[in-house]
């Protein structure tokens, strides 16, 4: 059995197909195609089962049985459990991902005035941008000018914090 069985998450399906099969034998073959595994894994796990030798040698189990050591198998927690309960937190990690890389790839303006949006200063926010010590009014027309307004802001904010800390301040 591996380390971390890669089919974890995939036996309770193959038991419920397992379950709605009529064949009385299970092998090596219908085992990979079910948990998507090798023909090594497959044989591991029909070895792990206790599974009889057929004609040729071939490991086979009969589907009910088998349906009861995989049901036992995936009940038994241990290394299975923590690849599942792995696999999960990956899975959440990748969709709070999802939608960080989703924002990274959002253009905030056009690629040839992003140098200028980049170096705003303080001094020098657009005219949409009216920034008193007690508010901050921006004006915009449509999406394009909304987000090229806010990354006005968030820039000077950045590359001119303490000016406007002392500007805000002294009001």
């Amino acid at each position: 059995m591996p380390a971390k069985p890669s089919y974890a998450r995939r036996l309770k399906p193959a038991i419920e197909t397992l379950q709605d099969s009529s064949a009385p034998l299970v092998g090596r073959h219908d085992l990979e195609e079910l948990l998507g595994v090798s023909k090594t894994v497959a044989w591991r796990i029909l070895r792990h089962c206790q599974a009889k030798k057929g004609p040729g040698g071939a490991l086979l189990f009969e589907r009910l049985q088998l349906i009861a050591r995989l049901q036992e198998l995936a009940a038994e927690g241990g290394v299975i459990a923590r690849e599942v309960a792995r696999r999960e937190r990956v899975d959440e990690q990748l969709l709070a991902m999802r939608s960080y890389l989703h924002s990274r790839q959002t253009k905030v303006v056009r690629d040839e005035l992003a140098p200028a949006l980049v170096s705003t200063r303080f001094q020098n926010l657009p005219a949409n941008i009216t920034f008193t010590p007690q508010s901050l009014r921006m004006q915009f027309y449509g999406t394009e000018d909304f987000l090229a307004a806010v990354g006005a802001i968030v820039y000077a904010l950045q590359n001119d914090y303490s000016a406007i800390s002392a500007f805000i301040e002294k009001g």
